[in-house]
């Protein structure tokens, strides 16, 4: 009887480890799909734009499924670390005019996600992950 239990116990655990989401995300400028990434990686999550015109870009993150329905903050910051603007979302848009605003003072932008907990929940320090990389060129 033991046994059996233990043996349904683990194939349903396995079962549901195979069934969970991973996080994944992705990047668009005027409806043209720059990055789907699911890993962390500065280098290959790097994107080069030339040529910026009307439009918007959209990052949007899926969190995994181990996250259930955390809410998530997506951040932009400059060269020099420094916050640009934050949104409490899990897509993010911004219009083109805002980043040409932007490229001037920063030849890149760095976009990264945390987590956002409750007012309830301990003060702790959160990981910042990171989605991608924007080179102005």
């Amino acid at each position: 009887m033991k046994t059996i239990c233990l043996s349904l116990f683990a194939t349903v655990f396995v079962l549901q480890g195979f069934s969970q989401t991973t996080q994944h995300w992705t990047v668009e400028l005027n409806s043209k799909t720059l990055l789907t990434a699911n890993t962390e990686d500065t280098t290959a999550n790097t994107i080069a734009v030339k040529d910026l015109k009307k439009g918007s870009l959209i990052v949007t993150y899926v969190p995994g499924a181990v996250e259930g329905q955390r809410k998530r903050r997506i951040m932009v910051f400059n060269t020099g670390d420094r916050e640009l603007y934050s949104e409490q979302t899990l897509s993010l848009v911004i219009p083109v005019k805002t980043l040409k605003k932007w490229k001037p003072t920063s030849p890149q932008i760095k976009i990264y996600t945390v987590p956002v907990l409750d007012e309830g929940g301990a003060v702790v320090r959160l990981r910042r992950v990171h989605l991608c990389t924007i080179r102005f060129d």
